[in-house]
């Protein structure tokens, strides 16, 4: 499984365990933090899409003010 490191923003492979003590004795191999990591997650679908509508407003507020400076 690959952990985040909030202290350094390091990303790790740590081998898989089972049980609650997941993070136990898991440290960064970084800064030696112990506190702080995170599981790394896929970015949701919705994160995407918003991603997406952004990318094309802005691309579309590029385009109109070149039309509208060259047109003018």
């Amino acid at each position: 499984m690959e952990y985040h490191c909030s202290r350094c923003h390091q990303r790790f492979l740590a081998p898989p365990t089972e049980g609650e003590q997941e993070l136990h004795g898991l440290h960064c191999p970084r800064c030696k933090a112990e506190a702080g990591l995170e599981p790394v997650k896929k970015t949701p679908l919705a994160m995407k899409l918003f991603a997406a509508f952004l990318g094309t407003a802005v691309v579309a507020i590029a385009v109109g003010s070149i039309l509208s400076l060259t047109s003018a």
